[in-house]
C-alpha cells in the first residue's frame, strides 16, 4: 500500500486540480520523474443528459505528458481517467482534463511557459531549457 503522506506531498506539489498522485518513479539516468495521477472523485456528469454516473466502462491512459520540471528533473505525467457509461441515456463519455492541452503532450501551464520563452528567444533554446526535442515544440 502506498505511503499516504508521500502521495499527499506529491499531489500538493503538482497542484493538478481534481487529480491525486498514486505513483512516482524517479528515472535517475534521464533525470526525470514519471508520475501517475488519477481523478480524486471517480464520478462523471454526462454531457448528454447532465446526470451523474459512477459506472466506468473502461480506463483510459494518456502517457508522456510533460509538465513543469521539478529542480533538475523533467516531469512526465501518466494520466488515468475512466470512460463512463451513463445508465440514464445509455451513452459513453470521457471527461475533459482541464490541465491538459488539447492535442498536445504537455500541460497547459508548461506550454504557456514554453510559448513565453519562445517569444523571447527561439524554439531551439526553449527545447533545450525544458529538456525536450525541438520537434515536440514546433507545433
Amino acid at each position: 500500500m502506498p505511503d499516504e503522506s508521500v502521495s499527499t506531498f506529491w499531489t500538493d506539489l503538482l497542484h493538478l486540480p481534481g487529480f491525486a498522485v498514486v505513483h512516482v518513479r524517479e528515472d535517475e539516468v534521464c533525470q526525470r520523474y514519471v508520475i501517475t495521477v488519477v481523478p480524486e472523485h471517480p464520478v462523471g456528469v454526462c454531457p448528454h443528459c447532465h446526470r451523474v454516473t459512477e459506472m466506468v466502462k473502461q480506463r483510459r491512459t494518456r502517457e508522456g505528458i510533460l509538465d513543469w520540471p521539478i529542480g533538475s528533473h523533467a516531469v512526465e505525467l501518466t494520466v488515468r481517467v475512466g470512460q463512463f457509461e451513463c445508465p440514464h441515456c445509455d451513452r459513453c463519455f470521457t471527461l475533459t482534463i482541464e490541465f491538459l492541452a488539447e492535442g498536445a503532450h504537455g500541460t497547459e501551464r508548461l506550454l504557456g511557459r514554453v510559448a513565453e520563452l519562445i517569444r523571447h528567444s527561439d524554439v531551439s533554446n526553449a527545447a533545450r531549457f525544458f529538456g525536450v526535442a525541438e520537434k515536440t515544440l514546433e507545433g
